[in-house]
């Protein structure tokens, strides 16, 4: 039973940057909960035909089928080329292009994909596009296991679980970018109405081709090939490169933000609410998870460096599993509140929030509820008749953060947030090293607050805040902060964004692993993360298997009940 009103964590506790780079992936992240959906729904996904010479020149089509619609995703692929070839967005070669598309692809829709996605900034996607996406091999990984394959046996083990990926993502675009889908344009109804449902879907079939791929090539080089075993199959997932613009995105999308920190922490005010006593059998759940959680952790050889070690993670769970037993048999009415109390402030942000990820799983039906499931307005209107008395009052109650927050002094205040002219790339870095007249895209929260607080107390009482943004109108937008956030407590991170000493990192893992699913991301320079989506993810013949969901935090082999074998038999499927 739960409490009727669950006690939320305070805003000041979780909105800094070093705890908001904390929050783990967890059953309500993109990735974690379109996974979900597949298995429940039972979706069927075919390759339906595999066009590809030795050199990895061709065309794959694979087909769709969930309880609401169809929809196809294609992918052109070529031969790897080292011109012009980087993991990140701002590369003009690729190893493999593609599109998802409602309905069923046909020759039209793919041949004019195949004329426009080369050309990415300047193209544009057909009718029904729901997102364009881009590829390119693992040069450490993909060589290796084709050249396995076709020797007839499987690829290095260790090899396989350093690298962890055959193909690296170098662009998911959706939601209207280059004459795709608008996301506000998805029905109710469509297989892919939860945001960021459709890139993850291209992405998990990314992973899919990147199998398909590798082992078709290895027939083509020789009839002796074998496929890809379970156990090895199961250890790849789909690499993944972020970097400055999460950050950007973290400001520019606050109701999006309060959505999402907001559903999660009222999910964990329930679920840390809920009156235990010794003998409910959610603690052996919440043994078993603690148990593949110190062990997946364990097993993540990672070179980390702003972010704590999986190691590290590792060795304090093993200490919060002492106190899961304490908290366990404590008489407590609220146990597992006590238990998450006890491990905030004593560990590692990273180990509580993974506490909290797992926890989250104890009430599965409780956590879904919270769900985002369809398109948010986030629209950011300023009210020009409100009284002024009352904008200010907005302020200080509740941005009083803003303008308490200790700031960087004017010398140390130097980063600047812009794009690079020659290819829209997001970037940062001291005013002293960027042309006069760059424009600045970052919203300076704390600062344009205090000015406008300085600019309402300026005012006489009965003024109009029209009035007030007549006379200084660049306050617009922070009028419109106050009027449309105040009642959102986890929709603007607490920091000083021109700071030179901000560590970037940090907001990047919060979108990445919190808010996208990503895990084992490793962080270099402070502000770049590399990780994996759908580490360990059920593939696409499991999802019938009902506890395929449960695929997080579990070594290889210890969730589906597959037969493991060395060398499986041939299928083009």
């Amino acid at each position: 039973m739960s409490i009727a009103t669950p006690s939320l964590r305070p805003p000041e506790q979780i909105m800094h940057p070093r705890w908001l780079g904390a929050m783990q992936p967890n059953r309500l992240s993109a990735a974690r909960s379109f996974v979900a959906k597949m298995v429940r729904e039972k979706w069927q996904i075919r390759l339906e035909s595999i066009d590809i010479d030795t050199r990895g020149n061709g065309t794959l089509l694979y087909r769709i089928q969930t309880p609401a619609a169809v929809m196809s995703f294609v992918a052109f692929t070529c031969e790897p080329s080292s011109v012009n070839r980087t993991s990140r967005i701002i590369g003009s070669s690729w190893d493999m292009l593609g599109t998802l598309m409602d309905g069923e692809a046909d020759a039209d829709r793919i041949e004019q994909n195949r004329r426009e996605l080369p050309k990415l900034y300047s193209g544009r996607a057909p009718e029904g596009t729901l997102v364009w996406f881009r590829a390119n091999q693992s040069v450490r990984l993909f060589e290796h296991v084709r050249e396995s394959l076709a020797a007839g046996h499987q690829p290095d083990a260790g090899r396989v679980a350093e690298v962890g990926y055959l193909m690296r993502n170098t662009g998911l675009d959706g939601n209207g970018t280059f004459g795709t889908r608008d996301f506000r344009d998805y029905e109710e109804t469509h297989p892919l109405a939860a945001p960021y449902h459709a890139q993850m879907l291209a992405a998990y079939l990314m992973r899919e081709l990147s199998v398909d791929l590798v082992q078709h090539l290895a027939r083509l080089d020789s009839a002796d090939a074998v496929a890809l075993s379970p156990a090895i199959r199961r250890t790849l997932a789909i690499g993944n490169g972020s970097a400055l613009g999460l950050v950007l995105f973290s400001f520019n999308r606050p109701h999006l933000l309060q959505a999402l920190i907001g559903g999660h922490e009222a999910a964990l005010a329930e679920v840390l609410d809920r009156a235990l006593d010794a003998g409910d059998p959610v603690w052996e759940r919440l043994e078993s998870l603690l148990n593949r959680s110190i062990l997946y952790r364990q097993q993540d050889g990672g070179r980390y460096v702003s972010l704590p070690s999986g190691a590290q993670i590792s060795t304090e769970l093993r200490a919060v599993k002492r106190l899961a037993q304490a908290a366990r048999h404590s008489g407590a009415a609220r146990p597992l509140r006590l238990l998450a109390e006890s491990v905030r402030g004593t560990y590692l942000p990273e180990t509580a929030e993974t506490l909290h990820a797992i926890l989250l799983e104890l009430d599965p039906e409780a956590t879904d509820r919270h769900q985002i499931s369809a398109a948010i307005d986030e629209s950011l209107l300023v009210d020009a008749t409100a009284p002024v008395e009352a904008l200010r009052a907005a302020l200080e109650d509740s941005f009083g953060w803003a303008l308490e927050l200790p700031l960087a002094p004017v010398e140390e205040a130097n980063r600047v947030w812009y794009k690079s002219r020659d290819s829209e790339e997001p970037r940062c870095g001291p005013a002293s090293e960027v042309p006069e007249d760059t424009h600045d895209l970052a919203f300076d929260v704390p600062r344009e607050l205090r000015r406008l607080h300085a600019a309402a107390l300026a005012q006489p009482a009965g003024t109009a805040v029209g009035t007030l943004l007549l006379a200084e109108p660049t306050l617009e937008q922070a009028v419109a902060h106050v009027q449309n956030l105040a009642n959102s407590p986890y929709s603007i991170p607490r920091l000083d964004l021109r700071d030179d000493d901000l560590v970037p990192v940090h907001l990047v893992h919060l979108l990445n692993g919190f808010t996208f699913g990503l895990d084992k991301t490793v962080d270099r320079l402070e502000r770049i993360l590399r990780g994996l989506i759908f580490d360990g993810a059920p593939f696409r013949d499991e999802l019938s298997i009902e506890q395929a969901a449960d695929w997080y935090w579990a070594p290889a082999n210890d969730i589906f009940e597959l037969p493991v074998v060395d060398v499986i038999e041939w299928s083009e499927n």
